[in-house]
């Protein structure tokens, strides 16, 4: 090959600001499409959502649908607009700080919003975490709100009220997807304490099992992760969130063919998932199943080039992909495309134009 695989192995993550899935409550994006049998409060951020108070809101991409179904007098008319420059930037800022703060500067927001998953918005989350200039004023198992300045912060007994929307069945789903939030927030202590209690609710509830391994990865515990989650899996071989947890705890400890296989199994039943796609890319190159990997890139490419986002990102890991099967033409064809994007960071810039040239000097062109 004129460039190997081991190279790109190694380059694979290096300086790119896409959707990555970090060890995190992923797995729970499926949970209520596997309990159908639910109440709303607990299949959905409504309890957020009706309690939401603001002048000026900053909300993620999860947020919106809620916002404008439940609570449309807290958005403006351009954020009402699918296709307006605000809307956009607003769900982008999540993967990018920078971005949040040129917003904060000219709108000021005074409330910050994140429903969903944490590793939808984790690059924010961080951001908040050390900034330390936001409060955490409201927590429960789907949704975060902060509000900016002096206010008081959110505390543990505060999820007593919530609590109470739940029956006997609920009660235990509920503190495990709250756990999952206070992961998130770095508060290992406080998620095993709801854990512990979610568990002595009910031992047989694969939710508890799943939110179990999440907390065992998050500590690098593989080996626990993996009984955990296989135990949720005796309660219920099609759990998702219990499936989608083993893909991850399968890919950190290099069980790569295990991996793919599972990671087909969450894309045959949520195919066009950009989460899902991306991380079976990342599966796939490291098995060298690099036809899945490019399958996976190109879907994300169109995807993002539906929704209007940026592709430049995936399209340097669609060229390594090309190159590491020694297909130089379509790789110098997604590295020039890449390049393309003013946007483009100078580490990304750099990491690209360095390839490119590698490529080409090696295919004799």
């Amino acid at each position: 090959m004129f460039l190997t695989s081991a190279i790109f192995s190694k380059k694979w993550l290096v300086g790119l600001v896409v959707t990555a899935l970090a060890v995190s409550a992923w797995a729970f994006v499926f949970w209520k499409k596997q309990t159908p049998k639910v109440s709303a409060e607990l299949a959905t951020p409504m309890l957020a959502i009706d309690a939401l108070a603001g002048q000026t809101i900053y909300y993620n991409g999860a947020t919106r649908p809620w916002l404008l179904s439940r609570r449309p007098e807290l958005l403006s008319a351009e954020e009402k607009d699918d296709g307006s420059e605000r809307t956009r930037a607003l769900a982008q800022a999540v993967q990018s700080p920078p971005l949040f703060r040129q917003l904060d500067r000219r709108l000021r927001f005074d409330t910050l919003v994140l429903v969903g998953d944490p590793s939808e918005y984790r690059p924010l989350l961080d951001h908040l975490l050390e900034a330390k200039d936001w409060t955490l004023t409201y927590l429960d198992h789907t949704s975060l709100v902060f509000k900016r300045g002096t206010v008081r912060a959110w505390q543990p007994g505060d999820l007593a009220a919530i609590r109470k929307h739940f029956g006997k069945q609920e009660e235990p789903i509920f503190l495990a997807q709250a756990a999952t939030k206070i992961l998130a927030l770095r508060k290992s202590p406080e998620a095993k304490r709801l854990l512990d209690e979610a568990q002595a609710l009910d031992a047989k509830a694969p939710d508890v099992w799943s939110a179990l391994a999440v907390y065992r990865m998050n500590r690098g515990e593989w080996s626990q992760a993996l009984t955990n989650v296989d135990r949720a899996l005796a309660l219920d071989p099609d759990f998702l969130p219990a499936i989608a947890s083993k893909t991850q705890i399968l890919f950190a400890t290099r069980k790569f063919d295990d991996a793919l296989t599972l990671s087909n199994r969450l894309l045959a039943a949520h195919p066009d998932d950009p989460r899902l796609l991306f991380y079976h890319a990342k599966i796939a190159h490291e098995r060298h199943a690099y036809g899945e990997e490019i399958d996976a890139l190109e879907k994300l490419i169109a995807l993002a080039e539906e929704g209007r986002r940026p592709t430049s990102g995936y399209r340097i890991y669609l060229g390594q992909a090309y190159a590491a099967r020694s297909e130089a033409q379509p790789a110098i064809a997604e590295f020039s495309l890449a390049l393309a994007d003013p946007d483009l960071s100078k580490e990304q810039r750099k990491f690209a134009e360095d390839l490119l040239a590698q490529i080409k000097s090696r295919a004799g062109l």
